[in-house]
Parts: C-alpha cells; structure tokens; sequence
C-alpha cells in the first residue's frame, strides 16, 4: 500500500488525483490532503478518505474546518 499526500485536493488536478485512488484504493491510501480555502470540499474528501492529516493555508478558514471535523462522526 502507497501513502499519497494531495496537495491542492480540492482543486481541478487533486479532484482527478483523488479520482484515481479511488479507482485503486487496495493500491494507495490517502495520509494527508492540503487546500487552500475550499472547507466544504475538503472535508468532503477527508469524510471519504479519512486521511491523518488535512491542511488548509488560510488560517481563518483552519479554524472553522478544524470545528466542522470535530463536530463530525463521519471520521470516527
């Protein structure tokens, strides 16, 4: 199994990456995902791929996604 990390998953390449670990998940599996400012998106990705880390550059917007993971059973 391959660890792949994302950077940019939430735009147009990391969407099409993330597409083909999905087409090959017994192959890789995602350890960490990086974003910019995309929260909504990003945590989409991180319900499905359940990575160990997730980044997002905007401090702001860290904030309100570190929140909406916390409040999440989705990655238990």
């Amino acid at each position: 199994m391959n660890g792949v990390c994302v950077l940019g998953s939430t735009g147009s390449i990391g969407v099409s990456t993330l597409d083909v670990i999905r087409l090959n998940q017994d192959d890789y599996t995602v350890v960490a995902l990086t974003a910019n400012r995309n929260v909504e998106r990003l945590f989409d990705q991180c319900v499905e791929f359940k990575p160990t880390y997730a980044v997002l550059s905007d401090e702001g917007l860290a904030e309100t996604f570190r929140n909406k993971i916390e409040q999440t059973d989705a990655l238990d």
